[in-house]
């Protein structure tokens, strides 16, 4: 059972449907081809994703050949407009899982010949092989891959009920301890490393170009061997052919890889390109490597201010697989700091590789073996040429360890800060994800997010402490020996002469202190307040003089006898509010001896139960 890729259609063009694209219907009537094909050499099975890449699964060469039909059946229906593996990359991971089990089921002394031989000592038997090679997590994977192909075995019969009650049991999904992203240090310094890479190849191209102008203008200003280069890049610009450079005698017959590179990177954009441009890209715009993989290169400019383009998105089902996106673009000199920005200069490094390539795809690159191709036409993997860069830049995590770039680390990154941007508010943080998906899969468990999120805890409830203890209650301190004017109290207190006139009249008091406008409520404009007076020390219309003091001290007495009959957790959350105002606020305005002398009231124990609330007796 092999998979092979191949390319969708001549030139790189994609068969993928998507919005403004319908599918290509033929005239007439037409029969499509079997998913399953029987060949002199096997079954085969043809799938072709939802993205436009296509692959031939075989089973030649593989054992148990009397499982081969039923297990052929079944994992078309998989990959089929019904099914589940929306892609061949998808599909491709599926069939790797089924084709170890047909080899473990082949080692066995006694192998099922047919679907109805299989058991759950057989399934067993596979479990224990697998362990023996990869860890809990990716076996339990693995059946479940393998239960999602058996599953569409039909008819059900045909696999004995034991073996489906293996298959179906529950299984933990033991996924570790998440990765975090990195911080913002590592992030800086990961993207810096990216950008320096990216400006160094566009300004190989940028002199290039330039050189092939200046050939064009005036070839006598250039050196002879500016002039010969000029001449080999101008044929090359013309028919996209990189003339053939062998090696040196006696390799004469093969060619000199390094010197064909080194000549078409002056125009061209290369293997070694992608890595950096791919990591600044996710960088930028907060995508899965593989959207930004299968970017393709139409798009539409809004304004000169935002560039609109579609996405392929993967993990999301049926019918939901594309998705339009609008990347802001920025001046000109912020090319490599805007994710519109950035998607318009790839465009226009590989826009001449593309004309050669026929790619419809963003990413168009020259290879010396297979001259122009869409870089990720025929699959999303390019091998290890991808991150050869990194190498060049060793840079050191925040633990003093080499720092490892991740694609999938740095998207989460991005989705962590944009969170941080948006103060926690996760409707304006989503960009490629749902809320739930956001916050499961990138925010929950990532050391950065708990400490940003303790720090804004922290911050929330020194806020609300500070809140808490803030009086809003103006206080006139002045002595009682000495009669204050009305107009020394109206400026003291922010009050007109009239009002001065009635606090200190007493025209004012309220239960424990005076108010300076009871017709306009805290809860309402124009309605005469009716919150208790025990509230009455956070809102700015009440008003303390010396005259208060008693009363206020008779308070503090029933708040101290209170504390000692109720849940010191209770006494807080009901009156910590009033004790602070009084004891930090209010009385500190006051001398101590002046305090000290005002006698506590009396009288106001009464009145005080009433405004508590009623109380249950023995």
């Amino acid at each position: 059972m092999t998979g092979e890729n191949i390319r969708p259609a001549a030139r790189g063009h994609r068969a993928g449907t998507r919005r403004g694209r319908p599918a290509q219907r033929p005239d007439g009537a037409y029969d499509p081809d079997p998913s399953v094909q029987s060949t002199p050499a096997g079954l085969e099975v043809t799938v072709v994703g939802e993205d436009g890449r296509r692959a031939v699964f075989r089973f030649t060469r593989h054992p148990l050949p009397g499982l081969h039909p039923a297990l052929a059946e079944a994992f078309a229906r998989c990959t089929g407009p019904q099914g589940t593996l929306r892609t061949a990359a998808s599909a491709g991971t599926v069939w790797g899982a089924v084709k170890r089990l047909l080899v473990s089921l082949a080692t066995l002394a006694h192998p099922p010949a047919t679907w109805a031989e299989l058991t759950a000592r057989h399934l067993d038997r596979f479990r224990l092989d697998r362990l023996t090679t990869a860890n809990e997590t990716s076996v339990n994977q693995e059946i479940s891959q393998v239960r999602t192909v058996l599953r569409q075995i039909q008819p059900p019969e045909l696999i004995n009920e034991e073996a489906r009650s293996w298959l179906d049991r529950r299984r933990v999904k033991n996924h570790g301890e998440p990765k975090s992203g990195y911080s913002d240090r590592e992030f800086g310094a990961i993207m810096a490393a990216a950008r320096s890479e990216v400006v160094a190849i566009r300004k190989r191209l940028e002199d290039g170009q330039r050189l092939l102008a200046t050939f064009e203008r005036d070839p006598g200003s250039l050196d002879i061997e500016q002039q010969k280069l000029a001449a080999v890049l101008k044929e090359i610009a013309a028919t996209g052919v990189v003339p053939i450079i062998r090696l040196p005698h006696p390799n004469s017959g093969l060619r000199d890889r390094k010197a064909m590179l080194d000549l078409a990177k002056h125009l061209f954009v290369e293997d070694r390109d992608l890595g950096p441009l791919l990591t600044l890209a996710v960088g930028l715009s907060g995508r899965n490597v593989e959207t930004i993989k299968d970017l393709t290169a139409s798009h539409e400019v809004l304004e000169g201010r935002a560039v609109r383009a579609g996405l392929i998105k993967r993990r999301r089902g049926p019918s939901r697989m594309f998705e339009t996106v609008h990347w802001e673009i920025g001046s000109p000199s912020q090319r490599l700091q805007t994710p519109g920005g950035f998607y318009l200069l790839l465009e226009q490094m590989m826009r001449l590789g593309r004309s050669f390539s026929g790619t419809e795809s963003l990413w168009s690159i020259w290879v010396w073996r297979n001259d122009h191709i869409g870089a990720f036409d025929r699959s999303l993997n390019r091998g290890k040429a991808i991150g050869a860069w990194k190498s060049r830049h060793p840079l050191v995590g925040d633990d003093g360890a080499p720092l490892q770039i991740s694609s999938p680390r740095l998207k989460k990154t991005v989705d962590v800060r944009t969170t941080r941007a948006t103060g926690g508010h996760l409707p304006s943080s989503t960009r490629s994800n749902t809320m739930p998906v956001l916050f499961t899969n990138y925010l929950r468990g990532d050391a950065s997010v708990q400490d940003w999120a303790g720090e804004v805890v922290t911050a929330a409830l020194s806020d609300a402490e500070q809140d808490a203890r803030i009086s809003y209650a103006r206080v006139l301190s002045r002595s009682a020996d000495a009669l204050p004017e009305p107009a020394h109290v109206a400026d003291e207190l922010n009050l007109s002469q009239s009002k001065a006139e009635q606090l200190l009249a007493g025209q004012l008091d309220t239960a424990f202190m005076a108010c300076a406008d009871i017709d306009s409520g805290p809860r309402g404009q124009g309605e005469r307040c009716a919150v208790s007076f025990l509230m009455c020390f956070g809102c700015e219309n009440s008003l303390v003089t010396h005259a208060h003091i008693p009363r206020l001290k008779a308070l503090l007495e029933w708040l101290a006898d209170q504390r000692d009959k109720v849940d010191l957790n209770e006494w807080w959350q009901r009156h910590g509010l009033t004790w602070l105002a009084i004891t930090e606020h209010i009385r500190p305005k006051f001398s101590p001896a002046e305090w000290d002398a005002a006698p506590a009231a009396d009288g106001l124990a009464d009145l005080i139960a009433l405004i508590d609330g009623p109380q249950e007796t023995a």
